[in-house]
């Protein structure tokens, strides 16, 4: 049952508050008639404590609807049985504290389960929910100052009616604590601290996992270092250089660069340069621009990530055509071989 008598609770709650402050004042007095001193004063003064205390949870109980639950009723009763058989004050001030925490935990607990339970009806009974086809999230807390409950929910999501009822739940009043719902597909569920958990955890991996492959993707788009098996090469110019043709070019590089792509290289560098979608490599004068800087030559050194095996039988075509003109290649298989990131 919602709270929608509420101004009726309110009226005897106030009483019952005031019937506990006179009971308080009077169990005081009492205990002070007398002048009674010593070991007997002292348990007497305890069990005044201790009634008290029983008094609070009992209203407490009542306020949050869960005086009639089997834990909370049980939780009172031996909390009112340790209290009453114990025959010095350590021990009726041992029974307060250990029992009465798990009075108030009793409370609590189920004042929570109940109340997430009348919530999630609530919810689940609005008619924009029941509609409702996506995926969103319901917060509900109390304001800092403690004078109000908020509810944050997406826009148009709730009916003003059962935000009204949601607000009036005495609970949310009661603790600090933040409680979280999901709508989906028109189904309410609680997000339990396990469950955030889980899907922090989750979402973790999923960012991990994303990571890895915008790595993976990186490494071998050019834009992030590569490292692997593969080849060195080494293109010399001819000893004896009696004319352009026998000096690498532009056009050379390309044609070994292509090689190397066509069998499978993940990655290759040329002149320390690494090679991109937008890369270009051309001569400017005696000059070989890779990526638009100039690189050394003779030799100039090619990097590929690769099947070592595949990428240099891939090149014997080239190295024999290069060989015509005294151009060199040497080849050199690595177990680990590293290339660069680009660099604009």
């Amino acid at each position: 049952m919602l709270w929608n008598t509420k101004k009726r609770e309110n009226w005897i709650l106030w009483i019952l508050l005031i019937l506990l402050a006179v009971n308080t004042v009077f169990l005081v007095k009492l205990i002070d008639i007398g002048g009674l001193g010593g070991r007997a004063a002292e348990l007497k003064k305890a069990k005044g404590m201790a009634v008290i205390l029983l008094q609070y949870y009992q209203l407490l109980a009542n306020q949050l609807g869960v005086s009639n639950y089997p834990s909370v009723r049980s939780a009172l009763a031996r909390l009112r049985f340790e209290t009453e058989s114990s025959s010095t004050a350590e021990e009726t001030i041992g029974a307060l504290l250990h029992h009465g925490s798990l009075v108030y935990d009793a409370i609590l607990n189920e004042a929570k389960n109940h109340h997430l339970r009348e919530v999630v009806n609530l919810i689940a009974s609005d008619s924009k929910v029941r509609v409702f086809d996506g995926v969103a999230e319901i917060v509900i807390r109390r304001a800092e100052d403690g004078s109000r409950v908020e509810v944050e929910a997406p826009r148009g999501l709730l009916s003003g009616e059962t935000i009204s009822k949601i607000e009036e739940i005495p609970l949310f009043r009661q603790i600090s604590s933040t409680f979280r719902f999901e709508v989906s597909q028109g189904k309410v569920v609680v997000l339990t601290e396990d469950m955030l958990k889980s899907r922090l955890d989750s979402l973790k991996g999923e960012v991990m996992s994303l990571k890895s492959r915008l790595d993976t993707l990186a490494s071998l788009a050019g834009f992030a270092p590569l490292e692997g098996e593969g080849i060195i090469l080494k293109v010399y110019d001819a000893k004896k250089k009696e004319g352009e043709a026998h000096i690498i070019h532009d056009s050379d590089l390309r044609d070994i660069v292509n090689e190397l792509f066509a069998a499978g290289a993940l990655g290759i560098q040329v002149g320390g340069e690494r090679l991109v979608v937008q890369s270009s490599i051309r001569c400017v004068g005696p000059v070989i621009l890779v990526n638009h800087r100039p690189i050394p030559v003779d030799p100039v050194i090619i990097k590929a990530v690769g099947n070592p095996e595949v990428l240099s039988s891939a090149l014997r075509l080239i190295e024999k055509s290069l060989e015509f003109f005294g151009i060199r290649i040497e080849v050199e298989k690595s177990e680990k071989v590293s290339l660069v990131g680009y660099r604009d």
